[in-house]
C-alpha cells in the first residue's frame, strides 16, 4: 500500500532528525551546480542527479546519517554519459511536449520524473530504457506526486517569507520526500542498498 503526501513527509521528516545537516550540505552542492547557468555546469546536471538520487536513497533504504558524501559523484562513476543524456533527453521530450500546450508538458514532466532514480537504481540500463521505465513507473502515480509537491507549499511559503533563506533549510526535506516516493512506487527490492567504496 502507498503513502500518502502525509506519510511521505512523515517518514522524511523522521529521517532528517538523525542526518539533516549532512542531506542539507548534500542537497546544497547540488542545487548550487544545478542552477548555475554555465554549458558547462549544464552537463553535469545529469550526474549530479543521478549522485543525489544514490545519496538519498542511501539516507531512506540504510537509516544512516547521511554521512557518505562520495555517493554524490556515483553518477559520474557508474553512469556518466547515460546520465547526461538521459537529462538532455528529458529536457528536450518535456520542451517539445510543452510545445503543443502546457499541460501535456506538465505530465510529461511528471512522467520522465524519476528518470534519474532510476538510473541510480539501475546502473546499468541505457538512457533510454530509464526514461521509458520512469513513464511505466509513473503510469496512475503522477497525480500522487503533484500532491506531495503541492503539499510542500506551505513550507515553501514559509522559506520564501524568511528572505527566500528558508528555502535551503526546506528542500532537503522536499528531496527525500521524493526519494521515499520513488522507493514507495518502485516495488519490491532489497531493503539495503548496495554500495561500493
Amino acid at each position: 500500500m502507498f503513502l500518502n503526501s502525509k506519510g511521505y513527509r512523515q517518514k522524511s521528516w523522521n529521517q532528517l532528525r538523525k542526518s539533516y545537516w549532512s542531506v542539507f550540505v548534500a542537497v546544497l552542492i547540488v542545487m548550487a551546480v544545478t542552477t548555475a547557468s554555465a554549458p558547462l555546469i549544464f552537463i553535469l546536471v545529469g550526474p549530479l542527479l543521478v549522485g543525489q538520487a544514490y545519496y538519498l536513497m542511501d539516507v531512506s533504504i540504510n537509516e544512516n546519517e547521511g554521512k557518505n558524501f562520495e555517493l554524490l559523484v556515483e553518477g559520474f562513476k557508474k553512469s556518466l554519459v547515460n546520465s547526461i543524456v538521459a537529462h538532455i533527453l528529458v529536457g528536450i521530450f518535456t520542451f517539445l511536449w510543452s510545445l503543443l500546450f502546457i499541460i501535456p508538458g506538465i505530465i510529461k514532466f511528471y512522467a520522465y520524473s524519476m528518470t534519474s532514480f532510476i538510473i541510480a537504481d539501475e546502473p546499468e540500463i541505457d538512457f533510454m530504457e530509464a526514461i521509458r521505465k520512469s513513464q511505466e513507473m509513473m503510469r496512475g502515480h503522477k497525480f500522487r506526486l503533484f500532491k506531495l509537491q503541492l503539499s510542500f507549499i506551505g513550507w515553501f511559503i514559509l522559506g520564501a517569507l524568511a528572505f527566500g533563506i528558508g528555502l535551503f533549510f526546506v528542500y532537503p526535506y522536499y528531496q527525500l520526500a521524493h526519494a521515499n516516493f520513488y522507493l514507495d512506487i518502485r516495488g519490491d527490492k532489497p531493503k539495503k542498498l548496495e554500495i561500493e567504496y
